[in-house]
């Protein structure tokens, strides 16, 4: 069994060190989309599909390096750290499964394609300015509280169901998943 794991920067990383890092783990992370949506739906993800296309390549163009190494320090910083804490959740995720069995099992396929959304989506970010960075993180928090007030929605109406008389019946925790609208 042969393991690919994704980069992981140093601690005297520089700038230019980071920008082929995540050059690295888009290399990495790219080969595994069209896996990583299969499982993912094979396991039955909420979300189809469950990552997105990468988007364009992050090319080590000298214009590239130059762009990226203009970003706020706490911008790489962020990207830094979020690449160390993808590559060591992936390196707990190879201790906990070492043989084969393990490694192709239903549990170790999740986490896998957990790291790999992980991944994707520090690459869609990392290498926006801050303006867009700030645009995209309104974006998902407004995504997630839309979601969330859904799946509440879901749950009082289900409570509600059991409070005028349905008590013996079971919660239906597929309404939760419920259509928007």
């Amino acid at each position: 069994m042969e393991i690919d794991s994704p980069p992981y920067p140093k601690n005297s990383s520089s700038p230019r060190d980071l920008f082929k890092s995540l050059v690295e783990l888009y290399h990495w992370a790219a080969p595994q989309f069209d896996w990583v949506n299969a499982e993912a739906l094979r396991l039955g993800a909420p979300l189809t599909p469950f990552i997105v296309t990468l988007g364009v390549e992050p090319l080590p163009t000298e214009k590239s390096i130059n762009r990226f190494t203009r970003l706020a320090v706490p911008d790489m910083f962020m990207s830094w750290k979020a690449l160390r804490r993808i590559r060591e959740k992936y390196d707990a995720i190879i201790r906990n499964y070492e043989n084969e069995e393990d490694w192709e099992s239903d549990a170790c396929i999740f986490h896998r394609i957990a790291i790999v959304k992980a991944a994707m989506i520090l690459l869609s970010i990392s290498f926006l300015d801050f303006e867009r960075r700030e645009a995209k993180g309104m974006e998902l928090e407004k995504k997630t509280r839309k979601e969330f007030f859904k799946y509440i929605k879901g749950a009082f109406n289900e409570l509600n169901k059991m409070h005028e008389g349905d008590e013996d019946e079971e919660v239906d925790f597929d309404y939760f998943q419920a259509e928007e609208g």
